[in-house]
């Protein structure tokens, strides 16, 4: 029951209707447990039973990048979580959470306040804006749901997984209406992209976590498909939020390095 709460309750925040829980119940499928030297920032956002939420990414010594409709049941991180011998709970106030909101309302992506700046912990690279990942191109990602599959390739449950899986995807366009709650709320607005690569995909407990190419952030992910649907999974552009990130954790984009240099 306290299960079925923590998914209406994602779901509430996130805008999308009860009848598309099944939404949330894609794998990451076809993934393998990321090498030693990747996702070292990668974090599991924790609920109050222990239990896993979402992903995110430690994109300062004392901010968490993640989508919105995490934030709700979020009560504890925990870092590095793919770093033997490193890793770390760290207690979370949510009240001290970011969320992302204009006229359109609540975008789902979220930066998530830490109680102090946790020093020697991987911070993810963020994004060259200029140079962004285009339709074809292929980025990465990684979470702990589950990745029971049948021969087919489609999910059968299971529970989460012990290790951090990363996969191989693929940018592709966004259809202009699809089952996914972001590309129609959202459509016009370029605030998110599209991945979709056959017999990979999601899970409710990877969404938050990054979407990287070239070893930079370019996404957050925020929902896939049900079985009914062909179309991709979706995330939110990095890159569309660039100044309200810089504004709130005090870490620039690389692009503004490289105007200061320039400059002088």
């Amino acid at each position: 029951m306290a299960g079925m709460m923590t998914s209406l309750l994602l779901l509430l925040l996130a805008g999308v209707t009860v009848g598309r829980v099944v939404d949330l119940q894609k794998r990451i499928i076809r993934g393998k447990t990321c090498a030693a030297t990747e996702r070292l920032y990668h974090v599991q956002l924790i609920d109050e039973n222990g239990e896993l939420v979402c992903g995110g990414s430690l994109i300062n010594k004392d901010w968490i990048l993640t989508a919105a409709h995490c934030v709700s049941s979020t009560r504890m991180a925990i870092l590095a979580v793919h770093q033997l011998g490193k890793v770390k709970t760290v207690n979370i106030n949510i009240n001290h959470a970011e969320i992302y909101r204009d006229d359109i309302g609540t975008h789902d992506i979220a930066l998530v306040k830490l109680p102090k700046a946790e020093m020697g912990f991987e911070i993810v690279s963020l994004p060259d804006c200029e140079n962004p990942p285009q339709i074809g191109k292929t980025v990465q990602i990684a979470g702990h749901g589950a990745t029971t599959a049948d021969k087919h390739g489609n999910n059968v449950g299971g529970p989460e997984s012990k290790t951090l899986q990363c996969a191989n995807t693929e940018v592709v366009i966004c259809p202009p209406e699809s089952c996914s709650y972001a590309t129609n709320e959202y459509a016009g607005r370029e605030v998110v992209f599209c991945f979709k690569r056959n017999q990979v995909d999601i899970s409710d407990g990877d969404s938050g976590g990054g979407v990287m190419f070239n070893c930079m952030i370019y996404g957050v992910i925020v929902r896939g498909f049900d079985e009914a649907c062909t179309g991709p999974g979706t995330a939110m552009n990095v890159c569309k939020y660039k100044d309200w990130i810089e504004r709130i954790t005090k870490r620039k984009f690389p692009i503004d390095y490289i105007l200061k240099e320039t400059a002088v």
